[in-house]
């Protein structure tokens, strides 16, 4: 079959109307819609809406759809478990998937003999870990960086910082967060090229945490914790200086501070790796996962080190947490990317994908900047001497949908393409849809191009 398969403009008849009943029932606050896309069904990297076209998926879900649509496995045993019982609750009695997945997770953990909580979505394991922090160092503050996307519960929004929609008209918040500048090699506050020079960004960092958040703005020792995405996300794929976390970790240590991964986007094999952490050889106390964990199907929690985890009975009770179709849903993930070997392949084309992105920033001038790591990675517009390009970015992520593939974009500044699709993909169908991409930014560039897409704001 060829794939992409686009039968009628999108968005077609029925998606129009869909959308529009939508926007009578349904409260602005459920998303930022980035595409006029409903969904019919899906199937490995591909997704049908309900006009019958067909596009290669490069979003998963927001990166949570680890295994594609509708692998047989995940079907298969989501189905046998149903038929047998499809809620237990975990805070209460005992569940069989639950436990192995937990045996599995841990296996795979950087964190050494850990314990586990499981929860439902990334942001209220970030809530949950804010509560282990505290919790177990009987500490006031919280670290966290610019730029961090934590999620929409009260405690996430409350240490996040990537766009101030995201708070306004809430506060107060909660108290006692301060934000640090990530060390971004291509787009920093101390105007360094971390390429170039990595040890001098990573110094100006740790010079700014110590000799002036440390001596001025937060008493080290109230530190509960630090959180940190390894590889920031919506912020725009930022991937720090390889040494970042060798040389950070020792100082929060001198402290007896936390260091809190979120790896609700990075992890599950996402970067090539089962964590994002691993590519920086640190290990961290505590560790957030979601997202593709159950291929997008709702379970979350928070990997810590046994000393931190012994909370009060039931302060960590979700009622459909990890029940048995969830659990069910994560086992056969965790099988599926173990057996198919999707941890290599996405190391394998995510490699491909970043090669051939580095030949097109030779063809194109609005390419500033491709990083990431895995199928993970994202591609920064710019004009005028590197200023990103928010215009020109959506642009080019609409004509890529009109040609059927799915591409959004993101970024602190809007000007960044995320690329992070199902980590099932080929070579072959990344191949179409970098294609695509070249396709949609010749069309841009030359103002053939009307629309744009949505992003956040």
């Amino acid at each position: 079959m060829e794939y992409p398969k686009i039968i009628v403009k999108p968005p077609g008849p029925k998606a129009r109307e869909l959308i529009e009943r939508e926007r009578k029932v349904l409260s602005p606050g459920i998303g930022v819609k980035l595409f006029p896309l409903v969904p019919k069904r899906g199937f490995g990297p591909f997704i049908e809406d309900v006009d019958g076209n067909v596009f290669i998926d490069f979003l998963a879900g927001a990166a949570a759809a680890s295994t594609g649509y509708s692998h047989p496995k995940l079907v298969e045993e989501v189905k046998k478990q149903v038929e047998l019982i499809q809620h237990s609750m975990i805070g209460y009695t005992h569940n069989e998937r639950a436990i192995r997945v937990a045996e599995k997770l841990a296996k795979i953990s950087p964190i050494e003999n850990p314990k586990i909580v499981f929860g439902l979505s990334g942001s209220d394991a970030v809530d949950m870990a804010i509560k282990i922090s505290k919790f177990s160092k009987r500490r006031p503050w919280i670290l966290s960086f610019i730029g961090a996307y934590h999620g929409q519960t009260f405690g996430a929004t409350s240490v996040a910082s990537f766009q101030v929609s995201q708070k306004r008209g809430y506060s107060p918040l909660m108290p006692n967060v301060f934000w640090l500048p990530y060390p971004n090699p291509y787009r920093n506050i101390w105007g360094i090229n971390g390429y170039e020079e990595p040890d001098e960004l990573i110094s100006r960092f740790l010079d700014y945490l110590e000799n002036y958040v440390f001596a001025h703005v937060v008493p080290p020792d109230e530190v509960a914790a630090l959180f940190v995405e390894p590889i920031q996300g919506d912020a725009g794929i930022v991937v720090p200086p390889d040494n970042f976390f060798k040389e950070l970790k020792p100082i929060l240590e001198e402290y007896e501070i936390l260091l809190v991964v979120d790896e609700v986007q990075t992890g599950i094999g996402r970067t090539g790796k089962w964590w994002g952490i691993e590519w920086f050889n640190v290990q961290p106390d505590l560790l957030i996962f979601g997202k593709g964990v159950a291929s997008g199907m709702g379970l979350s929690g928070v990997i810590g080190k046994e000393e931190l985890m012994n909370m009060t009975s039931g302060s960590a009770l979700l009622t459909p947490a990890a029940n048995p179709v969830i659990s069910a849903a994560a086992e056969a993930t965790l099988e599926i990317i173990d057996n198919e070997n999707l941890i290599e392949n996405a190391l394998n084309v995510g490699n491909f994908i970043m090669k051939r992105l580095e030949e097109m920033k030779e063809e194109f001038e609005i390419i500033g900047d491709v990083r990431g790591k895995g199928l993970m990675i994202g591609v920064e517009i710019v004009k005028d001497k590197n200023k990103p390009d928010p215009e020109m970015t959506g642009k080019i992520c609409w004509r890529a949908f009109e040609l059927g593939l799915i591409l959004p974009s993101y970024g602190m500044f809007g000007n960044v393409i995320r690329i992070t699709p199902p980590l099932v993909i080929t070579r072959e169908v990344a191949e179409r849809a970098l294609e695509i991409i070249e396709q949609a930014m010749k069309d841009a560039i030359a103002g053939k191009v009307e629309r744009k897409v949505v992003t956040w704001h």
